[in-house]
């Protein structure tokens, strides 16, 4: 290798190096994430370490997240969303997003009722306790740029139910190839 192609390489790699670093550091997809694979290329592989999400999401199914859908648009209803856990940002979730921002949500016998509407949701799994406190909950309204977020095992997931909404911010990507 000559003095000029060695130099050549040495600059060409170094641009590289800067054009990535600028990249992750301006996170054009406004991640709230410090994962590389997702800051750069929009994806990423998680594994689902609880039955929450059972029956379309057994334990320890693996996925891939897509941060851009969330790039264009904002979480819709029905989307299975990974996002940050709002009492412990260091821990990431996935739910289904059931409400935003504005809508009111209620549970009667594990279903939801949004704006006094019960869902559709053949996803969810087989209710055994449908008149238990945890299935059942009058109404309440999701705050501004805040997603109300449910397990698809109603009775068996920590979500809205218990610590409350999901900041817009929080919110990683779309659960994808499940």
């Amino acid at each position: 290798m000559t003095h000029k192609t060695y130099r050549f390489a040495i600059a060409l790699w170094t641009g590289a190096i800067v054009l990535v670093m600028g990249l992750y550091l301006a996170n054009p997809l406004k991640v709230p994430s410090l994962d590389p694979r997702l800051r750069l290329l929009g994806f990423s592989v998680f594994r689902v370490p609880s039955q929450s999400m059972v029956p379309t999401m057994p334990l320890n199914t693996i996925f891939v997240v897509s941060a851009w859908p969330y790039a264009w648009h904002a979480p819709r209803i029905g989307d299975i969303a990974v996002f940050r856990y709002p009492p412990d940002p260091s821990v990431v979730y996935v739910k289904r997003v059931i409400a935003s921002e504005g809508q009111t949500v209620a549970m009667v016998g594990c279903l939801a009722v949004v704006d006094g509407k019960k869902l559709v949701e053949p996803y969810i799994a087989p209710v055994q306790h449908p008149d238990s406190d945890y299935c059942n909950a009058d109404g309440v309204v999701v705050p501004k740029n805040q997603y109300f977020v449910l397990g698809d095992a109603r009775e068996n997931s920590a979500d809205s139910r218990l610590w409350g909404f999901v900041p817009a911010g929080n919110m990683v990507g779309q659960a994808i190839g499940y």
